[in-house]
């Protein structure tokens, strides 16, 4: 850097040096740190380097491998649900007659945002209740009483239970990444298009689908980086079972970590997840590029 440029910005570049600190101190540190503990027997006393020892017990951790299949089912559903069901949201408000009546549909998909998602979690949790949940009850008063179960208690349908959670599945962030989307097309490209004779479909699929591609990148991205690190619902629907019907890698390092003290094995876990996530991160930003 040259002495005119830094005798020009360098205050500035000074006021950034404690936001670097603490990104580099309560981030970046922690990485690092767990990244050098993965290879170590760590249990906050003391720490022995094993070397890959904690990766090769991972990967032939019969638990740990079907968490991993039970993480693939929970991100396919995830990432369809995230693009799917708010995408028709979203198309489905556009087409609405009058601005105040898209201003309340709009805000009544919003709203659940405001909620702290323990509460939809403790919410869900209560429909699946075996005695008095909702599906049952439902299920009793028509006449079904065969089909009532405990739905996270049975091994045939708890994980299917996990993934119905949130029905119907229009989260606010991706509603609103469409929507607006939606809104910023070119119009009177569609009004010619629909001059020429094309109807609401082809406008949907000729127009629509392939404008909001980038939007369908950053969705997804961001919904598998949040299946792959989400736990919590797990941990207070299931705790992971019955037996290890539903947990997930994160939930197996959670508890080894805090619950059994394994603080090297999670770590391990932890950084697996990690470069799963860099590469489908660097695969969507370099493979799938658009010219949009």
């Amino acid at each position: 850097m040259n002495a005119a440029r830094w005798k020009k910005f360098g205050v500035s570049y000074l006021f950034l040096v404690p936001s670097f600190l603490f990104i580099a101190s309560f981030l970046y540190y922690p990485v690092l740190l767990a990244f050098v503990h993965s290879f170590t027997a760590w249990n906050l006393v003391q720490s022995e380097w094993i070397g890959f020892d904690n990766f090769k017990e991972m990967f032939s951790d019969s638990s740990f491998l079907k968490g991993a299949g039970n993480q693939l089912i929970y991100t396919v559903t995830d990432v369809v649900k995230a693009i799917v069901f708010p995408l028709i949201g979203a198309e489905l408000v556009h087409l609405i007659g009058g601005s105040k009546t898209k201003y309340a549909f709009r805000t009544g998909f919003i709203l659940p945002m405001l909620l702290p998602g323990i509460v939809t979690i403790l919410l869900w949790q209560n429909i699946y209740d075996p005695n008095n949940g909702l599906i049952n009850q439902l299920l009793t008063m028509m006449g079904v009483d065969d089909w009532t179960r405990a739905w996270l208690g049975d091994e045939r349908t708890a994980i299917w239970a996990i993934v119905m959670f949130g029905f119907p599945f229009i989260s606010g962030l991706p509603f609103l990444i469409f929507y607006a989307a939606i809104g910023n097309m070119n119009q009177e490209q569609i009004e010619a298009a629909r001059i020429d004779g094309a109807n609401g479909w082809k406008v949907f699929t000729k127009i629509h689908l392939p404008f909001l591609i980038p939007q369908f990148k950053v969705v997804s991205i961001l919904t598998i980086i949040g299946s792959l690190q989400d736990f919590v619902k797990i941990m207070v629907m299931t705790g992971g079972g019955p037996g290890v019907a539903t947990t997930n890698p994160a939930m197996i390092m959670y508890k080894a970590a805090f619950g059994s003290s394994q603080y090297g094995y999670g770590s391990a876990i932890g950084i697996s997840l990690f470069l799963v996530i860099l590469v489908l991160t660097l695969f969507n930003m370099k493979f799938l590029k658009t010219d949009y």
